[in-house]
């Protein structure tokens, strides 16, 4: 019955536009309903890209299993092949950037929850998805995850987006660029303006802390790659399913009230 509604939502729901126009920067959230863990998030992702099944850096199609079709997208592995050939879910604005200024993250053992029964202590990913719900909606916020070819995810890791020169393509002829020793990596172009809103929507709504050059730099790739329909296709996707599972709940607590 769940996924019914959601797909109902997803498929005929009609929103207040997104964006007023191609200029703004951010994409602007009409729901305060927080999906409970990044696995449940990466689960209703691929209700929401079961039209659209291509991956966000190269446009590879991907399967609902989860196997990237290489062969049409121009993609090859620069080392790893297994791991080229899976999908991802990419968290654009990393979890180590919201996650490193929190206790949790840095300092896990000083959280009794965060302590195993046999004396070990959680990572500090594990701990603030165990200790702090902020960090939990953050990591499970689907408008800052993309499907990405596993190889690029890993290679990316949480390295800042930046312009690079001169730098070689190395995953054939997808146009995604790394600079490992400054921890810099390049997209293209094409999508350089959705990663610049959804930078802008995580600042507004978590008060992530962006760099003046961040800034400055988002804000050019905001107006040179304007919103896409299928970029507001898939937000307004995502507010819609945020919206049925919110009165989901809603309905079973007041069930639950009235037993």
């Amino acid at each position: 019955m769940l996924r019914l509604i959601i797909v109902a939502f997803i498929t005929y729901s009609i929103i207040t536009p997104l964006f007023a126009s191609n200029d703004d920067v951010s994409f602007q959230s009409e729901s305060s309903y927080s999906i409970k863990s990044f696995r449940s998030a990466k689960k209703y992702l691929m209700d929401v890209y079961k039209d659209n099944k291509k991956t966000f850096y190269c446009h590879c199609e991907f399967t609902a299993d989860k196997n990237i079709h290489a062969d049409n997208c121009g993609y090859s592995a620069r080392k790893n092949v297994k791991r080229g050939a899976r999908l991802e879910w990419e968290h654009i604005v990393p979890a180590s950037r919201f996650g490193k200024p929190l206790q949790c993250w840095r300092q896990p053992e000083s959280f009794t929850r965060c302590i195993k029964k046999n004396g070990k202590t959680l990572s500090g990913r594990k701990c603030c998805r165990k200790v702090n719900p902020t960090f939990r909606a953050m990591e499970a916020d689907m408008i800052n995850l993309v499907p990405a070819v596993g190889e690029l995810n890993g290679d990316r890791s949480n390295y800042k987006f930046a312009v690079l020169e001169g730098e070689e393509r190395v995953y054939g002829s997808c146009d995604f660029e790394v600079n490992h020793s400054a921890k810099h990596v390049e997209p293209a172009r094409s999508i350089q303006g959705d990663i610049a809103r959804i930078y802008f929507y995580m600042q507004k709504k978590y008060d992530l802390a962006l760099t003046p050059e961040e800034i400055t730099l988002f804000q050019s790739w905001a107006k040179n790659d304007p919103i896409t329909e299928w970029e507001q296709q898939k937000h307004r996707q995502i507010n819609n399913l945020l919206t049925a599972l919110e009165k989901n709940e809603l309905k079973n607590k007041q069930f639950a009230a009235d037993e």
